[in-house]
C-alpha cells in the first residue's frame, strides 16, 4: 500500500506523492477508506519518523469511518447545546457544508480528510513541562493571530476551543497540500491542532523542539477531538479519514514530526463515549417525538 512518487514534470501523468501515495489526478490517498485511515494514522516518533506498518484501526473508529453519519445530526446538536458548548466552536455550524475542491475532470469533492496536528508550542527551552492546567499551555489566544492561526480549529490542554476557520473555508496546513498537490488541495482536508508544550533535546541541535510530555494529551483533548470529527463527519454526511501531520507528509521533504505521543486507542476511546452519549439522547429524542405525536393536537 505505501507508494511514493512526483510528478516528473510539465505534461507527465500525475504520480502518486508521499508515502501513502497521494494520487494527484483524483485528489485521494491509495485504497479504501480505511486502508487509508490505517497509512495515515501509522505511530509518529521523534524527528517525524513514521511507523513502516500500517496502524490497527480501533472498532471505535472503524465504526464509523466511511459510514452515514447524518443519523447523528439531531443527537449531536442537543448533546453541544447540553454541554455550554456552540457550533462555531466545533467548527461551524452543522448545517453548513464542508469545504470542498474541484478536480480536473470537473467532478467536486468535499472535505475528505480529518488532519490531526499538534501545536509543538509554548516551547519551554531546557524547562520542565508545565501541569495541564497551567495557564501557560491553555491560553489560546495566542493562535488567533493571522501569523499562528494555520489550522481550522485549536483545542487546549483543557479541551476548549478556538476555530481560527470554519470547516466550510477551504485551508491548507500540510507540505502535501502546499508543496506537492497545490490550489488543488485547498478544500480536500480539514485541520485540528492539539496544545502540545515542547522540550529541547540537550543531546540535540540549539533550538529543538524535540521532546514532548508523556502522556502527549489529556483526556478532555481526545474527548473534544471526537467531537470535532463527529461534528465535521455528520457535516459530510459519512465517517471522515483521519491522518496524522507526519503520516500524511511522509516520505517528503522537509515534513513535520507531529503529534508526538498521540494515543490512536484514546481517541477510539473518546469516540465510543461520545457514541454512548449521542445513542442514549437519540433514544430520548425518539421518545419524546413519539410522545407529541400521541398528543391532541400534534402533527
Amino acid at each position: 500500500m505505501l507508494a511514493c512518487g512526483f510528478v516528473l514534470g510539465l505534461g507527465a501523468q500525475p504520480a502518486n506523492a508521499g508515502g501513502c501515495g497521494f494520487d494527484l489526478r483524483q485528489l485521494q490517498f491509495q485504497g479504501s477508506d480505511l486502508e487509508q485511515s490505517a497509512c495515515l494514522l501509522r505511530t509518529v516518533h521523534v524527528g517525524g519518523v513514521v511507523d513502516a506498518a500500517p496502524a490497527k484501526i480501533p472498532d471505535g473508529m472503524r465504526h464509523l469511518v466511511d459510514r452515514p453519519m447524518r443519523v447523528w445530526k439531531d443527537a449531536l446538536r442537543k448533546h453541544i447545546a447540553l454541554s455550554g458548548l456552540t457550533e462555531k466552536a466545533l467548527g461551524g455550524s452543522l448545517d453548513a457544508p464542508l469545504s470542498s475542491v474541484l478536480r480536473e475532470d470537473g467532478g467536486r469533492i468535499s472535505a475528505h480528510y480529518f488532519v490531526i496536528h499538534d501545536t509543538s508550542w509554548p516551547w519551554l527551552d531546557a524547562q520542565p513541562f508545565p501541569i495541564d492546567t497551567d495557564s501557560q499551555v491553555n491560553d489560546l489566544g495566542f493562535y488567533a493571530h493571522a501569523s499562528t492561526a494555520m489550522a481550522h480549529v485549536f483545542v487546549n490542554r483543557l479541551g476548549k476551543t478556538l476555530t481560527t476557520h470554519e470547516f466550510e473555508e477551504p485551508w491548507r496546513a500540510t507540505k502535501l497540500e502546499n508543496k506537492v498537490i497545490g490550489l488543488h488541495s485547498r478544500g480536500l482536508f480539514l485541520h485540528v491542532e492539539l496544545v502540545q508544550p515542547r522540550r529541547r533535546d540537550t543531546n540535540g541541535p540549539a533550538g529543538n523542539d524535540a521532546l514532548a510530555p508523556e502522556p502527549g494529551f489529556t483526556t478532555a483533548q481526545y474527548d473534544t477531538l471526537a467531537l470535532l470529527y463527529m461534528a465535521a463527519s455528520v457535516r459530510a454526511g459519512f465517517g471522515l479519514v483521519p491522518g496524522l501531520h507526519a503520516a500524511i507528509d511522509d516520505g517528503l521533504t522537509g515534513g513535520h514530526d507531529d503529534p508526538q505521543n498521540f494515543q490512536l486507542e484514546e481517541f477510539a476511546a473518546a469516540l465510543i463515549r461520545l457514541q454512548t452519549r449521542l445513542s442514549a439522547l437519540s433514544t430520548n429524542l425518539v421518545s419524546t417525538d413519539s410522545a407529541l405525536a400521541k398528543e391532541p393536537g400534534v402533527r
